[in-house]
Order: structure tokens, then C-alpha cells, then sequence
């Protein structure tokens, strides 16, 4: 059944959902030359971003080791895409990821285990729960500080999915903001996480200049992927 999961959702992501993405971003002709990727997996969104964006910066962040190994080993040699070893939060330090088998999945959110989707999740998946097996220590930053050492002065692409934490992501860039043009963040609208707020993060975005202008539903699942373009730069 997980194998099953797994190949049809890598088959909806990777050949519909992305590529309608793609064609959109294209359409809105921003003159990419650097791409933000909060959540970087294991290079998905960094493929899927050289490719329509041929002479394009990409800066990844993936705080999972194992994820981090992989990155490291599938764009070694690439000039172009830089690696961080963290996750970004509103604060800098240590904290516990909820790791899961499903490693496109761990979170530092509580879970609510009551909800449909934890049920569903834990019967595709074949474990009673939902996946999770073991909380890693991981390195947390801002994106503000990141920003702030890496010395970059303009954001053309900001690509945020990190399982329920997009808020505290969006706190930790403050000044960021103000200097990205687009925004790719997942809306998440199911009740599977704990303390997740998808109005404070709409909110949020809607207070620092930021306008929504499209959205993906992934199909025959309860998230979306949602496009913003800051008002003031674009």
C-alpha cells in the first residue's frame, strides 16, 4: 500500500501538479535570478526551478540529514545552487523534527491524531502513527540572519513548505520580505496539525504588501500551493 501511495503521488506531483506550476510562474515573466527553497526534500523543487529558470541562484534549505546527504550528492558540481544544513523558524538554535517515513512529511508540529488525515495517512502508509518514528535534532536560523550572511539584496522567488511551519518561517523574515517579489508557500487546510493558523499566515502575508493571485490544489489532496507577488516590487 505505502509503495502504491508513493508511486502515484510521486506520478500527480511530478507530471501535472509541478509542471501547471511551472507554466504559471513562467507567464509572470519576474526575471529570475535567485530562488529562496525553504524545504528543499530531496531536490524536487530545486529540479523543478533550474529547469524553467536557466541562469537562476537557488539556495536550498533542508534541515533532514539524510535529506541533506542526498542534496549534497545530487547537485554536487552545480555552480549555481548553494546548500544550508537548516530549517528556518522565527528564532536561531536547536530544535526536535518529528521525522517520519514519509520523509516529505516530518514536522516540528504537533500532531492531532483525532483527524482524518492522521488515520488515512496511518492506514496508506501501513503504521499506526501515521509514520512518525523519531524526533532528530536539528539546526534552526531565520531567514532575516541567513539573508544577513549570505549578503543578498534581492529575493526573486521565495519558496516556503515546511509542513505546518510557514508561520514561524514568515516571522524569521521580516526584512526579507520586503525584498522578495514572489512568494510559493503550501496552504494547508486540513486539521492534522496543531496550533496551524491559515488565516494568521494569509494575514500575515496580506500586512507586509503581499497579494494572492493563484492557487494550486493538489489533486485528491487537502493542501494547495499558493502564488503571492509583493505589490510593492512587482
Amino acid at each position: 500500500m505505502r509503495l502504491i501511495f508513493q508511486i502515484i503521488y510521486s506520478f500527480l506531483d511530478n507530471c501535472i501538479h509541478r509542471i501547471k506550476i511551472q507554466r504559471y510562474l513562467l507567464k509572470l515573466n519576474i526575471k529570475c535570478k535567485l530562488v529562496i527553497d525553504v524545504g528543499s526534500h530531496k531536490g524536487e523543487s530545486i529540479e523543478s526551478f533550474s529547469k524553467i529558470f536557466k541562469n537562476c541562484s537557488i539556495i536550498g534549505f533542508e534541515p533532514q540529514k539524510d535529506c541533506f546527504f542526498h542534496l549534497k550528492r545530487k547537485f554536487k558540481g552545480k555552480k549555481n545552487i548553494r546548500l544550508r544544513n537548516y530549517a528556518l523558524d522565527k528564532k536561531s538554535g536547536l530544535k526536535k523534527l518529528k521525522k517520519n517515513i514519509l520523509t516529505t512529511t516530518s514536522t516540528f508540529l504537533k500532531i492531532n491524531t483525532n483527524s482524518k488525515h492522521f488515520l488515512i495517512k496511518s492506514i496508506l502508509l501501513g503504521k499506526k502513527n501515521a509514520g512518525f518514528y523519531i524526533n532528530e535534532e536539528v539546526k534552526i536560523d531565520t531567514l532575516d540572519n541567513q539573508i544577513k550572511k549570505i549578503k543578498i539584496k534581492k529575493i526573486s522567488l521565495l519558496k516556503i513548505d515546511t509542513e505546518g511551519n510557514e508561520m514561524h518561517v514568515l516571522l524569521g523574515a521580516k526584512k526579507s520580505l520586503k525584498k522578495t517579489k514572489v512568494i510559493l508557500i503550501e496552504h494547508n487546510f486540513t486539521d492534522y496539525y496543531k496550533n496551524y493558523d491559515l488565516k494568521k499566515i494569509q494575514d500575515f502575508l496580506k500586512q507586509n504588501s503581499f497579494k494572492n493571485i493563484k492557487n494550486f490544489k493538489f489533486p485528491f489532496m487537502s493542501y494547495t500551493d499558493a502564488i503571492y507577488i509583493n505589490t510593492k516590487l512587482i
